[in-house]
């Protein structure tokens, strides 16, 4: 007698189930029927697009607050009243109402649009002047104002020449003239004696040095 493998009982576990060919395993788990869909279902919007689309919401404005008292005014009245002590005053504003005037702007704001003459928009750029390009007239007028320039640059340079003469003076004729003695002595063409006074010209040295002085 041929017995069952023991895989062939178990529903249990997943790994132990067989397939046939062509088909899935079978499930081992407590699944709801076919018809069942799985997730979370979405939570929906009481409004929709039609709703959203199809209705319009009007601004409504906030109303005014009520303002302060105005105290002070009602001072004023209780003493044209004839209250004119503190609780008779008190009195007065309990009977009696006065409010702060509160200073309401406006939301629309004036347009001011320029002058009936205004044009809008950017100018166009002004269009080139085709006969002074073909007849070369801006070539001409840069000619000319080049050898203008050319004619004041040398016309200057002949200035500068003339002012860029340095002058002599007493100081510079007198550095000339000995640099010139200076380098007359060096070459040997003028020999001046060296300065000394006259009372040691007759001296002779004490100690006799043995060396020979050329003269």
């Amino acid at each position: 007698m041929q017995t069952a493998p023991p895989f062939s009982h178990n529903h249990s576990n997943p790994l132990l189930m067989k397939d046939d060919v062509g088909k899935p395993k079978p499930s081992t788990y407590n699944l709801p029927n076919q018809d069942f869909i799985y997730g979370q279902p979405l939570s929906r919007d009481k409004e929709g697009a039609k709703e959203v689309t199809m209705t319009w919401k009007f601004h409504q404005e906030s109303q005014d607050r009520l303002p302060n008292r105005d105290f002070a005014e009602l001072n004023k009245q209780s003493i044209h009243n004839g209250s004119v002590k503190a609780h008779d005053m008190y009195k007065y504003r309990q009977t009696h109402d006065a409010r702060l005037k509160l200073k309401k702007g406006t939301n629309i704001q004036a347009i001011e649009l320029p002058e009936e003459e205004f044009r809008y928009g950017r100018k166009n750029r002004p269009s080139t002047p085709m006969k002074l390009v073909m007849g070369n007239s801006y070539g001409i007028e840069a000619e000319s104002t080049i050898l203008d320039k050319y004619q004041q640059r040398a016309g200057s340079q002949d200035s500068k020449l003339a002012s860029s003469m340095v002058k002599s003076n007493k100081a510079s004729q007198l550095f000339h003239d000995t640099n010139h003695k200076k380098l007359a002595a060096i070459q040997g063409v003028e020999k001046k004696e060296p300065f000394k006074m006259e009372k040691f010209k007759s001296v002779t040295p004490k100690i006799n040095t043995n060396l020979s002085t050329k003269k």
